[in-house]
């Protein structure tokens, strides 16, 4: 049952007695899980490594390559290479955890993949607008075609940033229907090149609202008063999708798995996932995972991804 193969696999673990994480979620959050695993279970140290896909990738590849330790268990992004490396068998087994052998509250049919991987939560972007300037809010992302958001008071991100916001504009596009992108270019949006200064031209007032701004970044802004607030749209929400895995060349494996219970445990997705997607519907959670966009990964291939962007670049510039 759940409480023996738990035992059994704290046992395995504090036998190894570390575990080290790669991810690229945020470093506070990262802190938060391991003090918290450590405080649950104190035979085993946590080592976080916080650093992005550019940096974390390179480092697991010659890991992989070398047979050296380093990653007990990655968290990433970046599916291309999820799916290239699982199809080439360089994850182990992570069934160890209760929760990914189906034995509590995550959804293993929906979330565990092919390949040995599996859904961590999503890191979510989504409308949001100045409290000051817009009174009633906003309730979806229609809304942000009103005559109001015209003449520059509307914040866009530039998709020549990221085949992901290539997708995200695919997304409305699909959510909202076909000249919907067309019609937010008529609005005279300002472009910027990610959702930290988005949240900030929100923040100033710079603009009144946007169309992509990430609510981990605006919910401490509000808690600070900044006068900012955001919305989840009945179509749900765009976002990127981590994933978890163990390298094979993990020297603690049971660690791993143990760690990636405890991250897809209730308490685990409140520390690592405040403000985002979560794979476990809790108090605190923004939206699950099954109601985040799974990007449409040949639509964003170099190529069509560069059509698109030539003709965003048409309509908005």
């Amino acid at each position: 049952d759940e409480a023996s193969s738990l035992e059994d696999l704290v046992a395995a673990a504090e036998e190894e007695g570390s575990v080290t994480i790669y991810s690229s979620t945020g470093l506070d959050q990262l802190n938060d899980v391991a003090d918290a695993f450590e405080e649950e279970y104190p035979g085993i140290d946590v080592e976080v490594v916080r650093g992005n896909d550019a940096d974390n990738i390179p480092r697991v590849e010659t890991e992989l390559s070398t047979g050296t330790s380093g990653a007990d268990l990655l968290i990433t992004s970046n599916e291309i290479w999820v799916k290239e490396h699982a199809a080439a068998g360089d994850f182990l087994d992570p069934s160890a955890s209760p929760q990914i052998a189906g034995e509590g509250d995550y959804d293993t049919e929906q979330y565990v993949h092919d390949g040995n991987y599996f859904e961590i939560g999503a890191a979510v972007l989504t409308f949001a607008w100045n409290t000051d300037d817009v009174l009633d809010g906003v309730e979806d992302y229609p809304d942000l075609l009103d005559p109001q958001f015209g003449g520059g008071r509307l914040a866009v991100i530039d998709p020549a940033v990221s085949p992901s916001v290539v997708d995200f504009y695919l997304w409305l596009e699909e959510e909202f229907g076909e000249s919907y992108v067309e019609d937010l270019a008529a609005q005279e949006p300002r472009i910027y090149p990610s959702a930290l200064p988005i949240g900030e031209a929100l923040t100033s007032g710079e603009v009144s609202a946007a169309v992509y701004a990430a609510p981990v970044q605006l919910v401490p802004a509000a808690e600070n008063g900044a006068p900012v607030d955001f919305g989840i749209s009945e179509s749900g929400a765009w976002g990127a999708r981590f994933y978890g895995m163990i390298p094979s060349s993990s020297d603690s494996p049971n660690a791993a798995a143990l760690l990636a219970d405890f991250i897809l445990t209730a308490e685990g997705q409140d520390l690592i996932q405040p403000n985002a997607g979560t794979v476990i519907d809790t108090p605190n959670s923004l939206i699950t995972n099954d109601r985040v966009r799974k990007q449409d990964l040949e639509a964003i291939a170099p190529e069509p991804a560069a059509a698109f962007v030539e003709e965003w670049n048409s309509m908005f510039r």
